[in-house]
């Protein structure tokens, strides 16, 4: 466990409050995919948290303009529909009653939450409905609500500033969350240095803080996670901890304890906004849809021509092609990097350059370049090479010290489960 040069890390104590961004004049919001089942038409007038198609609900008073297609902040390409501000706002700037959640069963909290279409991002990477993964919780025979108080990757804080900033919010979530799966327990994962327990003290449902060494990564995924409570726990019900428990982030428990009490749907994110290209960086709670552009429009321009955009972090995060990329219910934090902040990378993906960083970056001491040279058909390696990527925790740290942008995290996780048929298949074609 390392840090590593290219992992810009941040300061906790850098931002000290939380500021509104600027209503923007327009915004993009994204359809859900594979769903065209959009309900508005060019014209139409729609209201603050109106639902637009599927689980997309429009994040602004105003008229719909047009549906197009538009980078999004993965690198993949999706469809939009763009509203132009206009009317009177339903939620921003208005007390909102707080409803009693204990008055629903959980079935019906569930259901709620899955028509707003709320998003785990847990694994940031790779976010997922909410109300899928609590169904699939309930059926087990125990059940533990696992919350990360912390940032699983170090340039990036967001969840950390949330949990002190909100908690007394994110605590009510808690409770929120464990009444709708029925849990047995719940385990807030912190630091060694914040002191939480006044904050979280009021949960009701038995629970235990998981103090974790920030500085060593990957420490914060559910792995990790699982065996460091095991280590450090051995009463019940914490002893009965597993992968398939509930694991949830601030970020994600703050969005719920909002949608329920609230009874609206996700229109803003709070979003770390930082880079060496902005002459001021902070946390902002911006409108679902705006833009990046905007967003650094709003921290006063760029002071150097941004020569990467990175959404989500440096390890765990996506790179954004582009300035008019619209935020999205997943975006966690914006980083507009220089080229003094970029690792020297070739523009396209290349062949491996044999150059060892990820078998120095790799938390679990594999050959990520081993590994995938065969799984991709190329030189022949051994039975224990093969088997030993089954390891892989997809940390993403192979990724972000790769000079050839080559996917090995990626191309790892998709070749775990092949069979020996196929490792023979790769051999000949070696």
């Amino acid at each position: 466990m390392k840090k590593y040069p290219y992992i810009h890390t941040v300061k906790k104590d850098a931002y000290k409050k939380i500021v509104n961004g600027f209503v923007p004049s327009s915004v993009y919001i994204a359809l859900d995919k594979g769903n065209k089942d959009c309900i508005v038409n060019p014209g139409d007038v729609v209201k603050e948290g109106q639902r637009i198609g599927g689980t997309a609900y429009s994040s602004i008073p105003g008229i719909v303009e047009k549906r197009e297609l538009k980078n999004m902040p993965d690198g993949k390409i999706g469809e939009v529909v763009k509203i132009s501000l206009r009317g009177q706002f339903s939620y921003l700037g208005k007390i909102i009653k707080e409803h009693d959640y204990k008055a629903y069963s959980p079935a019906i909290l569930i259901r709620m939450i899955e028509d707003y279409g709320l998003m785990n991002t847990f694994i940031s990477d790779d976010p997922v409905s909410l109300a899928k993964e609590m169904k699939e919780v309930a059926h087990h025979r125990h059940r533990l609500l696992i919350v990360r108080l912390v940032d699983d990757d170090p340039s990036r804080l967001i969840d950390s500033v949330l949990s002190t900033t909100y908690s007394g919010q994110i605590c009510k979530g808690i409770e929120i969350a464990a009444f709708m799966i029925n849990a047995d327990g719940v385990i807030l994962v912190t630091d060694k240095k914040t002191d939480y327990r006044s904050s979280f003290d009021a949960i009701s449902v038995p629970h235990c803080m998981l103090r974790i060494d920030e500085k060593m990564f990957p420490s914060t995924y559910a792995v990790e996670i699982c065996h460091a409570v095991k280590k450090t726990f051995k009463e019940k019900p914490f002893d009965s901890i597993c992968k398939y428990d509930l694991y949830m982030d601030a970020s994600t428990v703050l969005e719920l304890y909002r949608s329920i009490s609230k009874n609206m749907p996700v229109i803003d994110r709070y979003i770390l906004v930082n880079g060496d290209c902005l002459p001021a960086t902070g946390i902002i709670k911006v409108a679902v849809g705006t833009t990046f552009e905007s967003i650094a429009e709003q921290c006063g321009g760029f002071l150097k021509t941004p020569q990467s955009i990175i959404v989500n972090g440096t390890i765990t995060g996506f790179s954004a092609g582009s300035l008019s990329v619209p935020v999205t219910r997943y975006v966690k934090s914006i980083t507009f990097n220089s080229a003094s902040k970029t690792p020297v990378q070739t523009g396209t993906q290349s062949f491996c350059l044999r150059c060892g960083n990820c078998h120095r970056a790799c938390p679990v001491h594999l050959s990520p370049d081993i590994i995938v040279r065969h799984l991709s058909g190329g030189a022949a390696a051994s039975a224990d090479f093969i088997s030993s990527s089954t390891f892989c925790i997809a940390c993403g740290l192979c990724n972000s010290v790769c000079p050839a942008r080559i996917p090995l995290m990626q191309i790892i996780s998709a070749g775990k489960n092949i069979s020996s048929d196929s490792s023979d298949m790769g051999a000949k074609n070696g």
